[in-house]
This record gives C-alpha cells, structure tokens and sequence, in this order.
C-alpha cells in the first residue's frame, strides 16, 4: 500500500514549521500538516504577544525614545507596571535611534523553483529598520535565551532566507538580531549577517529538508521528556516520553463524576 501523499507541488513552509519539523515528525505532521486539534492545552505567550502589539503600537505613533510617549501607551493600554517598564527600557538602549525607513510585522515571502522540489517561504517578521547600509531585521523575545547565536536556530535561517531579496533588492547588508526584552536575559545572541554561500547553505538545507517531507512515512515522535512534555500531542503520540490524559477525556471524567455525585 502506497504512503499517503500529504503534500502538493508546492510546500509552504514557516520558522515555526521548520523549527517543528527538526525538533519533532510527528507534532510536524499533527499540527503543521493535518492540523490536528490539540488534545493537551500549554502556556500561552500573552505576555509575548502583547509586548509585540505594544512595540508596533509605540513605534507606529512615536518614538521608543520619548519617556513621556512610552508611558501614555503603557497606561493607555493597562501595561505600566514594573516588568513592562523595565522591557521597554531594554528594547529602547537597542533600537536605532534614526533610520531612513522602519517597517513593524512585516509579512516577507520567496518561492524556491529550481532544483526541485519547490517549496513557498513565508515569515513575519517583527520590525525592520533601515540604517547606515542595513537592513535591521528584529525579533523580539520575552522568553529565556536558548541560543549563543541566531544563526544556529532553524527559524532564524528561515527568516534570513525569506529577507535576503528584499535586502538585495536595495543594496543593502542583511542582519538579523534577536532582541531578548526579559530583565532576567543579560546579553543578546549573536546577531546573524548571512554571506551569499550561507544564504546558498540554507536554501540548500530547506530544499534537503522538503525532499525529506516528501520521502518521510514513518512519521516517529522525537521521544524526549524535554520536548514531549510541552508537546500539545503529548496524549495521542504513542511515542511520547511524556504521556497524559488528552483533556477531552479528563472533561469527560470530571463529568461523570459530577453526575453520580
């Protein structure tokens, strides 16, 4: 019997999905391919996503430069308490103080043709600044470091690789720097200034890594406690270090105890 086909043609790929696919086959083949719904819930990055909102926000009416600016929109939006302060600080000591051009959550592409198999990159990107013969592309953390440089995470390459035409497009040298907004995070990664032949290297890795999409049949969880542990397929995965009870079941017994109460 044939291995089922899951992809088409064209296989649209993201930092995230790449990320899944080298940390995990199956969490890549339940959420990024069949998007299959999560049977255990984990932490939401509220505090993540609201920073980021606040930064474009900040940005897009002032300057991160301006005390009196960035306290009207931490009040105006309920964030003005110490651990919000202390994030905008840091962010403002690292953010260009002039740029010819600034752009926030920025939505970047590039479709890779030749030599098969193709495949459509896409990335957001979380602000992009202009200046002195870069292009400064930013990603904001509020989470723990978990590289010593941004070229060694798989998402960032992916990010390179989807920017690199629009900062050759302008003449422009292309960096990518992760900006860690936590007090309790010391010093940034190592920002990425990928060369030509590392621009080359990932295409190349990605085009090896959707080969390998096409060819996998097995589809095996990683089976690391560290991973499987936060994994939203931790209940269904029968490879999983860490097993649990999917929450639709544990709903379901939490009622049937309530009803013979």
């Amino acid at each position: 019997m044939p291995a089922p086909r899951y992809f088409g043609d064209i296989v649209s790929l993201t930092p995230t999905s790449i990320e899944t696919w080298a940390r995990c086959r199956r969490q890549f083949l339940l959420g990024n391919v069949l998007g299959v719904p999560a049977s255990n819930s984990i932490a939401t990055p509220d505090l993540g996503q609201q920073v980021h909102e606040l930064l474009r926000f900040l940005h897009e009416r002032g300057s991160c430069h301006d005390p009196a600016h960035v306290e009207e929109t931490l009040h105006t939006h309920g964030a003005a308490s110490d651990l919000h302060r202390a994030m905008f600080e840091r962010h403002a000591a690292r953010c260009p103080a002039t740029s010819e051009r600034e752009a926030h959550e920025i939505d970047v592409a590039r479709f890779h043709r030749f030599p098969a198999p193709m495949f459509m990159v896409q990335a957001r990107i979380d602000a992009i600044w202009v200046h002195d013969g870069l292009l400064d592309a930013r990603d904001y953390k509020t989470g723990r470091r978990f590289y010593d440089r941004v070229a060694d995470d798989p998402s960032a390459r992916v990010q390179a690789f989807a920017l690199a035409p629009y900062a050759r497009r302008r003449s422009l040298r292309l960096r990518l720097r992760y900006e860690y907004l936590a007090p309790e995070v010391e010093d940034d990664p190592e920002p990425f200034e990928p060369a030509d032949d590392d621009l080359d290297a990932i295409g190349e890795e990605l085009r090896l890594a959707v080969a390998a999409m096409h060819n996998e049949t097995e589809w095996k969880g990683c089976a690391e406690v560290a991973v499987c542990r936060t994994c939203r397929y931790r209940a269904i995965c029968p490879d999983s270090a860490a097993p649990g009870v999917p929450e639709w079941a544990a709903l379901a017994l939490a009622e049937e105890h309530e009803g013979t109460r």
